[in-house]
C-alpha cells in the first residue's frame, strides 16, 4: 500500500511538471498573444489566446468572426486613458480638456479628473462590450503618472472596474500604481521588458546599467503581484533580429511572464 501511495504521488508531482511550469497562477489561461493594431487578418489573429486590437478597424461581425474560429480567443480593444489622437471621433470634444502633447506621437495629453474625459471613456468600454470584446487595454497609463494624475488615473481605472465587474482589464506599464491597481485588473503588459526602442537611431537596444537594475525591480515587483492576484503578466519587446527576440522570450519565461516579440514598432504587423 505504501508503495503504491508513492507511486501515485509522484505521478501527480510528474504530472504538474508538464507543459509551461513558468506560467503559473494563470487565471486567464493565456499563454500567448498579440498586439495589433493594423485591421483585417482575422484568420492569423484566430491562433493566440488573446489579442489586444484596434477596435475602430474592425466591425461587430469581424469579432463574431475571430470567436467563431477560435472559441476560446479573448478578444481586448485598445482604450488610451491618458492621451487623446486626432484620429478618435470624440477628439473635437477634448479641446478644452488637453494639456499637453506627446513629443512621439500625434496624440495629446488629457486631463483625466474632467468629467467630459471620464465619459467618454466609460462610453467607448460599454461601445466595445456591444462590438463583442472580452475587455480593454488602458494604454498611456504612464502619460498620466508623467502629467502628475496618478491618483486620477487609479481612479478612473476603479471606476472602469466598478461598471464593468465582468470584463478583462489589462493595463499598460503604470509601475508606479500597479499596487494600488493590481485588485482592480487582470492583467498588465509590460512594454520595453528586455529591450528599448530609440525613436532617432530606429533600432531596439537592450537596457542596461541603472535602467536594467530599474526594470528588474518592476520585474520582481510584477512577479509578486502576478503570484498574489492571479495577474496574467505580457512582456512586448521590440528587436531588430531572430537572436534579440530569442534573448527577449527567454528573458519573460524566466519569471513566468507571456513573451510578445516585433521589428514592428507601429504594430501593424504579425511577424
Amino acid at each position: 500500500m505504501r508503495k503504491l501511495l508513492l507511486s501515485i504521488l509522484l505521478l501527480i508531482l510528474f504530472c504538474g511538471c508538464l507543459g509551461n511550469p513558468k506560467i503559473t497562477n494563470n487565471k486567464l489561461n493565456i499563454y500567448n498573444f498579440w498586439v495589433y493594431y493594423g485591421s483585417d487578418n482575422i484568420e492569423n489573429l484566430s491562433k493566440y489566446d488573446l489579442v489586444i486590437i484596434e477596435p475602430y478597424n474592425y466591425k461587430k461581425e469581424d469579432i463574431q468572426k475571430l470567436k467563431s474560429l477560435n472559441p476560446n480567443i479573448k478578444v481586448i480593444a485598445y482604450l488610451s486613458i491618458g492621451e487623446v489622437s486626432k484620429d478618435r471621433p470624440y477628439f473635437k470634444d477634448c479641446q478644452n480638456i488637453i494639456i499637453g502633447k506627446n513629443p512621439n506621437w500625434t496624440s495629446y495629453y488629457v486631463n483625466i479628473s474632467s468629467s467630459i474625459w471620464q465619459n467618454i471613456i466609460i462610453d467607448e468600454v460599454k461601445k466595445f462590450k456591444n462590438m463583442g470584446f472580452d475587455g480593454v487595454f488602458l494604454d498611456t497609463v504612464d502619460s498620466a503618472i508623467y502629467t502628475n494624475q496618478k491618483n486620477e488615473v487609479i481612479e478612473l481605472i476603479k471606476k472602469i472596474r466598478k461598471e464593468n465587474p465582468n470584463i478583462i482589464i489589462i493595463q499598460n506599464r503604470g509601475f508606479e500604481i500597479v499596487n494600488e491597481t493590481a485588485p482592480y485588473i487582470d492583467g498588465v503588459l509590460f512594454e520595453d521588458f528586455t529591450t528599448y526602442y530609440d525613436f532617432k537611431t530606429k533600432n531596439a537596444y537592450y537596457w542596461n546599467g541603472s535602467d536594467l537594475n530599474w526594470i528588474n525591480a518592476q520585474s520582481e515587483k510584477l512577479k509578486n503581484l502576478k503570484e498574489k492576484y492571479g495577474i496574467i503578466i505580457l512582456t512586448l519587446d521590440y528587436v531588430n533580429n531572430n537572436e534579440m527576440a530569442k534573448k527577449c522570450i527567454e528573458h519573460a519565461k524566466e519569471y513566468g511572464f507571456i513573451p510578445m516579440t516585433t521589428n514592428d514598432i507601429n504594430l501593424n504587423s504579425i511577424n
